[in-house]
């Protein structure tokens, strides 16, 4: 018969690289968690339209731009400078827009929480990778 002592480190090595794994998917999903209960949204779409454009250079204060925010149309500092008169502008526009409203350029990357997701799928993958890894050395032991 075998040592006991052989399956005795297998067991202890495969308890600690299973909390160990618990741990760090719990660790990688909790702010994907945390911010998926967050249902207030800073900031919206819209289109704003340049009514007055303004040169850029260091005391730019930004183009002045048009935008229709539910139904009313309304004057912004848009974020940025350079535009042409006219212009039609893909911008985020804050979700309580009270006093002067400033408009910044809209986000074509990931939102944050697309960006946790994104994040936490890498994770879960490797920790599977890393398992299915173990595993197999086990496996080939036999």
């Amino acid at each position: 018969m075998g040592s006991t002592r052989g399956s005795a480190s297998v067991a202890s090595i495969l308890l600690v690289l299973g909390v160990l794994g618990v741990l760090v998917a719990g660790l990688t999903v909790w702010p994907l968690v945390t911010a998926s209960g967050q249902s207030e949204v800073a900031e919206r779409r819209g289109t704003a339209v340049v009514v007055e454009p303004r040169p850029c250079g260091p005391r730019a204060a930004g183009d002045v731009v048009e935008v229709t925010i539910d139904g009313q149309t309304r004057r912004a500092t848009f974020d940025g400078c350079g535009h042409t008169r006219g212009q039609r502008l893909e911008v985020m526009v804050p979700a309580r827009a009270a006093g002067k409203l400033r408009v910044t350029p809209a986000k074509t990357e990931l939102s944050e929480l697309d960006a946790l997701a994104w994040r936490t799928n890498i994770v879960l993958i490797t920790l599977a990778a890393v398992a299915g890894g173990g595993y197999g050395i086990l496996l080939g032991r036999r």
